[in-house]
């Protein structure tokens, strides 16, 4: 079985990490420019003491801009990769957990209408893609080119 070439591994992971980039930075811009929208999506998962809604709704569209430039720009992408990864396992998490406690409310994700239904199976599944894109990038990004010994 042939191996996949180190260039074409090298392509997509560039074209995965820009992409995952531009989609947080996309997923963040809403919530930074109205904290107060994504604050109530934020205390509809009712996870949350009112002081850490605050505080959620003002640091965490930071985080993802913050990840999402340095997906973009090639810079610290590892971390930003593990950083997206975990929030996507935590995100999949609360997404069972609100399904198991019977509130559909909207995840925020690229919206601010807190009155939105959610789709568990759509929302789940995306976040899995993203999961899954995050963990590419963890693990192919930075590689060092293989020499030949000639």
């Amino acid at each position: 079985m042939k191996s996949i070439q180190p260039a074409v591994v090298d392509a997509v992971t560039i074209i995965v990490r820009i992409g995952l980039g531009a989609v947080f930075l996309f997923s963040s811009a809403g919530k930074i420019a109205d904290p107060t929208a994504f604050a109530a999506i934020v205390t509809n998962y009712q996870l949350l003491p009112p002081l850490l809604v605050t505080a959620t709704a003002v640091v965490f569209p930071w985080v993802e801009a913050a990840c999402g430039v340095a997906l973009v720009f090639g810079r610290f992408e590892k971390g930003a990769a593990l950083l997206i990864s975990l929030m996507m396992v935590v995100f999949i998490a609360i997404i069972f957990y609100n399904g198991y406690r019977g509130l559909n409310i909207a995840c925020g994700c690229f919206s601010l209408t807190a009155k939105a239904p959610s789709n568990i199976a759509l929302n789940t599944l995306r976040n899995l893609f993203i999961l899954a894109g995050g963990t590419w990038v963890f693990f192919f990004s930075g590689r060092r080119p293989v020499r030949s010994a000639r």
